[in-house]
């Protein structure tokens, strides 16, 4: 009698990000080894949510992609009772302990987790570098360059002879501030487990959407006007310090908030950027905010502005934009991606701003430009124009409609299997 060899199964557990963007979890499963990839909040309308529950005790370990709240912030939630490594880069240990610290202090609803937990996660943290090599049981998980913001990765999982590629958010396009990242690592991928935030959408060139920027900051800036520029704190303010010192603007430079300190971090750890020449020179031009009396200042004479928060929610750029938002030969550039019902996508959708003392209208300019630090449609279709042809693609982090949407127009036309799973949904896989 001969007896058949018994396939081994792998089990994919969408914990967050399914048919959504933001709070990202996923869980793999093989034999006895089980390992979580991010685990993060959705901030949006009204209260964060958070990402299925997983047992922490059940975990051998966990791997975070980058530091943005979407995908780090519930993991402090893991570390109430429990010790397991959680595996990430330098950078996105010190921005992501900044960012729930923040998340922390300024939540206005129940969070699950305090200070004391997110201290418990940082002593937990094992630091990797790009192309190393972690051993956990069955399973050994490559770290790879994600080109979304500095620190960023992507894992490749390899469980015996399955190779899958979980990427967090990613970027295969270069930009000012990093390098995209590489498709030679999608050669031998059985299964890729990708993010969809713009999986039907393609951005305007690099190169194309810098030169309208600093055109119109430029009609702004020498008509007597003052430029603000809500951005995230992490990736885009410092990407906007790159593109106005390579395109040579001889106007002050302002940055200020939480962005100010993270500029400094990629100062000191500037082998992670593109170009770190680049960086040293737009880290010399900016003038740092010290103050509530520098603040008045800077918008006293044409100047640029970059401030958190993006989404004008709150941080120092609701102080600029209530001082600069009534007078037309001033100027609001968006250079972020604007949550529904947030302020700035209502002075996008409506040209109102709500201020303490009521709601107006705005006379300033308002522009809104396409820096996205995602991956688009026509990447992603390189993406899986560059897969095996018998790989299987697992798509998150995205919308129902833009996930529907990519899948019909995109992948169908390709032949590989397509999943496009809700949270909870276990997917399994035999080889």
């Amino acid at each position: 009698m001969v007896l058949k060899r018994r396939k081994k199964q792998t089990k994919i557990k969408i914990l967050g990000a399914g048919r959504e963007v933001g709070r990202s979890a996923i869980m793999i499963e093989h034999k006895d080894t089980r390992l979580l990839f991010d685990y993060g909040v959705a901030i949006g309308k009204e209260e964060p949510s958070f990402p299925l529950h997983v047992s922490p005790k059940s975990l051998d370990a966990v791997f975070l992609t980058h530091a943005h709240l979407d995908h780090s912030g519930a993991l402090p939630f893991l570390y109430i009772s429990e010790a397991k490594p959680l595996y990430t880069t330098v950078l996105t240990l010190e921005f992501s302990s900044i960012l729930i610290r923040d998340f922390l202090k300024i939540s206005k609803f129940y969070v699950p987790f305090e200070m004391i937990e997110l201290e418990n996660m940082v002593r937990h943290v094992k630091l990797v570098n790009y192309g190393e090599s972690i051993s956990i049981k069955d399973a050994e998980i490559e770290v790879i360059d994600a080109g979304h913001i500095p620190g960023s990765c992507m894992f490749k999982i390899r469980l015996d002879g399955l190779n899958i590629l979980y990427t967090g958010d990613y970027n295969t396009t270069n930009t000012c501030l990093l390098k995209g990242a590489d498709l030679n690592v999608l050669k031998d991928v059985d299964i890729l487990i990708t993010e969809g935030t713009y999986a039907n959408f393609d951005h305007p060139s690099r190169d194309k959407i810098e030169k309208i920027f600093v055109e119109k900051l430029k009609e702004v800036l020498d008509n007597g006007g003052t430029v603000l520029i809500p951005a995230f704190a992490v990736g885009r303010s410092q990407e906007i310090m790159c593109v106005l010192a390579k395109y040579d603007i001889g106007y002050p430079i302002y940055i200020d908030g939480m962005a100010r300190a993270i500029a400094e971090l990629m100062y000191h750890y500037r082998e992670y950027l593109g170009s770190p020449e680049l960086f040293e020179e737009a880290f010399k031009r900016v003038k740092f905010i010290s103050g509530w009396q520098m603040r008045k200042r800077a918008i006293k004479r044409p100047s640029i502005i970059i401030s958190p928060a993006g989404m004008l929610k709150g941080g120092a750029s609701v102080f600029y934009m209530e001082k600069i938002f009534d007078n037309p030969k001033n100027a609001v550039f968006f250079v972020s991606y604007l949550i529904e019902e947030t302020p700035a996508r209502r002075i996008i959708e409506e040209g109102i701003f709500s201020t303490r003392k009521g709601v107006g209208p705005v006379r300033a300019r308002i522009e809104w430009f396409d820096f996205s630090s995602h991956i688009s449609r026509k990447g992603l279709c390189d993406v899986i124009n560059a897969l095996p042809q018998h790989a299987k693609i697992i798509l998150v982090h995205s919308s129902e409609d833009e996930g529907e949407n990519f899948i019909s127009s995109c992948i169908k036309n390709t032949g590989l299997k397509v999943y496009f799973p809700e949270n909870g949904k276990e997917l399994i896989f035999e080889k």
